[in-house]
């Protein structure tokens, strides 16, 4: 039988920046696109753009295939960046498909750089920044946030960069893309969580989320940022299955794994699927609840030692969801 599943140990959801623990931060927005810097703040010090990676240059070149203006860090960054796209994103791929590609590319090809979070607070050089992430394979939130906004300009999907704090009070950083016309929030560092290992399958719970499901764990002077209007591109709109029965979803939740998913999500006409209220995010739905759940979660751990498997109802949009996880753990 399964281990009963409980939720995941302390993760990149309580990591920072520097580990300043002030009650409130500025909120700084910086988009690469024009090299704009906005803050709500009026300390002048957070108006100073020099204190965000500024990653134009290199989507600039990539954009007009002139690499001359680019330093030698620049242009190793330039030349990873330009590798992943070739490998991971084809000339058939929608907007959606690309941000996706490009998320789950920065999860695998870089870990949190815990030496952070030591005492002196001192890790690796560049872990702020796309050189950490993609030459050193160890990022920060910032580094984490800074390659996707890299990533989004070469690719010309509007991206912004958000300088806020988590909801601890700790600084945070994450992004918000357009994609379909609608905007949505992703943090690629928080789906990357510690510890990290090969062979674990990427999580998407923070990507392409609400404004307002952001906004449950991230603390942010929003009123100058756009809401989400739509879920066309949402994570769960884009991996929903609707099943008629219960003993499908053990064959979903193979088939994530398989793809190193580690989430699905479903609905159903049958009555123990009508909810009539979501989850609050760090609360799991009783598998019980739903008739045959629990047999299906057993024979899947029972197959998958090294899994732990729960569920949660989700909001999305005007629907509520079941989603269901597969954490896998050393």
């Amino acid at each position: 039988m399964r281990a009963k599943a409980v939720l995941i140990s302390l993760s990149a959801a309580i990591l920072c920046l520097t580990g300043c623990t002030e009650s409130q931060k500025p909120t700084t927005v910086v988009d690469n696109s024009s090299a704009v810097t906005t803050s709500s703040s009026t300390d002048s010090e957070s108006d100073d753009k020099t204190a965000y990676y500024d990653s134009t240059p290199i989507s600039q070149a990539y954009l007009s295939g002139n690499t001359a203006n680019l330093d030698d860090k620049q242009l190793e960054i330039y030349n990873k960046a330009v590798s992943a796209i070739e490998t991971i994103i084809t000339p058939d791929m929608n907007d959606y498909q690309k941000e996706l590609a490009i998320h789950d590319y920065i999860v695998g090809c870089a870990s949190y750089d815990e030496a952070h979070l030591n005492a002196l607070g001192i890790g690796l050089p560049n872990s702020d920044n796309p050189y950490g992430c993609l030459i050193n394979g160890k990022a920060i939130c910032s580094g984490y946030s800074t390659t996707f906004q890299l990533f989004m300009d070469m690719l010309e999907i509007p991206c912004k960069t958000i300088y806020a704090a988590d909801f601890e009070g700790d600084d945070h950083s994450w992004n918000i893309v357009q994609i379909g016309g609608s905007w949505y929030y992703v943090d690629a560092c928080w789906d990357d969580p510690i510890p990290d290992f090969a062979d674990r399958p990427v999580r998407h719970k923070y990507f392409n989320v609400s404004k307002e499901y952001m906004k449950t764990k991230h603390v942010w002077d929003d009123s100058e940022l756009p809401d989400t209007d739509s879920t066309e591109f949402s994570y769960i709109t884009q991996m929903i299955t609707h099943i008629n029965s219960v003993d499908e979803i053990e064959s979903l939740m193979e088939n994530a794994v398989d793809n190193m998913q580690d989430s699905v999500a479903v609905t159903s006409d049958m009555n123990e699927f009508q909810f009539d209220e979501a989850d609050q995010i760090d609360a799991n739905f009783d598998e019980r609840n739903i008739h045959g759940l629990s047999k299906v979660f057993d024979n899947f751990c029972d197959k998958h030692t090294d899994y732990q498997v729960y569920c949660q109802r989700v909001q999305n949009g005007n629907d509520i969801v079941l989603v269901i996880y597969m954490r896998r753990f050393r």
